[in-house]
């Protein structure tokens, strides 16, 4: 049996002349010591077979493949296999930490199935959406998914009717998609019943800015409001306010004077749309010397890091029970097998209370 190593040093000076040219399969399999159709099961991911004879030779083609800098040609194995290798991230304009975190986790599983991601941004934008329906027409992707995507609701009814396997990360509908769903309304609902029971009387519902009929609504200002509405208490306040939101966010609109002067026997509690926003609110409490945690609590939306390892932590929604990885394992094996997922998931969210409102409404 031929080792790579040695064989690199016993190569001929016609070999080393010849190197300029761009590598084949064959020039893979003489230096590897194999046959093509070894070096083809291997680029195939059919060589996966148990024993540690099946584990050498991967590793002897994958050697030489690296000495001789080959770089399959993934066009032509397409064409050969009906089969493109990627699978399309179907996302709206701007970007969040939580959604980036989904999509490392979706590229890192789907890697292993030998399948890279494909992000599509912009989706639901009326350009955006025709290049997208063009593309899924002439089969650029073997599967994909939707992050949020309710609001253009002509895509997943593109999708529904489109033969390739695709999932939507959703709370509303998605056209007879499969979903992963997280119970937004619900998680945001508890927060506020939590604190409204424990005697705050004023909060502000602080989002992104928004138009009618964005999501917003439905998972965050709306469930509050309503949850709030349910209650017996007496000058209960829940005012919702519009933060713009670019580079960073505008805090005019709060009412910084109330915030200012609010105490411990009268708190006030900020319901933010996203950790990102609360991180940015709670700062500027800090900077007023508004105390966080015993006059005025923060409540985030999304459960990122940074949120949690602030000097006073922030409480927010969120859950630690997700297995995205199962979801994108099993789109990468639809994608493979070219079958639609029948059923879709469910991750449903909570209240993390952290120091920023574990304090509130429980003053001696």
């Amino acid at each position: 049996m031929c080792d790579v190593n040695h064989s690199v040093k016993t190569m001929s000076s016609s070999d080393q002349k010849g190197s300029a040219r761009r590598p084949t399969q064959a020039d893979v399999a003489r230096l590897a010591g194999v046959s093509t159709a070894t070096v083809s099961h291997v680029l195939s991911g059919r060589a996966d077979r148990k024993g540690a004879g099946n584990a050498q030779t991967r590793a002897r083609v994958e050697r030489a493949m690296k000495q001789l800098d080959y770089r399959p040609n993934w066009a032509g194995r397409a064409l050969r296999r009906q089969r493109t290798g990627l699978v399309g991230a179907l996302v709206s304009a701007g970007g969040n930490p939580w959604r980036d975190s989904l999509i490392t986790v979706a590229k890192r599983e789907l890697a292993k199935r030998s399948l890279d991601l494909v992000v599509f941004p912009d989706v639901g934008e009326d350009e955006a959406t025709d290049r997208l329906a063009e593309l899924l027409d002439r089969g650029a992707v073997d599967a994909c998914f939707t992050v949020h995507l309710e609001e253009a609701g002509e895509v997943a009814e593109r999708l529904e009717r489109c033969p390739i396997p695709s999932v939507a990360f959703a709370e509303g509908d998605a056209a007879g998609l499969p979903t992963v769903r997280h119970g937004y309304a619900e998680a945001a609902a508890e927060a506020a019943v939590r604190l409204r029971d424990r005697g705050v009387r004023r909060f502000m519902i602080a989002t992104e800015a928004m138009g009618p009929g964005h999501s917003l609504w439905r998972d965050v200002v709306d469930p509050i409001r309503t949850a709030l509405a349910g209650g017996d208490a007496d000058e209960l306040r829940a005012e919702h306010l519009e933060i713009d939101y670019r580079i960073s966010a505008d805090l005019g609109p709060l009412d910084w004077a109330s915030l200012e002067a609010a105490g411990p026997e009268d708190p006030i509690v900020l319901m933010c749309s996203s950790d990102r926003l609360a991180i940015q609110i709670a700062a500027e409490c800090e900077r007023r010397s508004i105390d966080i945690g015993r006059a005025v609590g923060v409540v985030g939306r999304g459960d990122i890091a940074e949120a949690a390892e602030r000097r006073i932590p922030l409480s927010t929604l969120g859950t630690s029970e997700t297995r995205y990885e199962d979801v994108f394992a099993a789109l990468a094996a639809s994608a493979e097998s070219g079958e639609k997922l029948e059923s879709g998931w469910e991750f449903p969210w909570h209240v993390i209370e952290r120091a920023s409102t574990a304090g509130i409404g429980r003053q001696a």
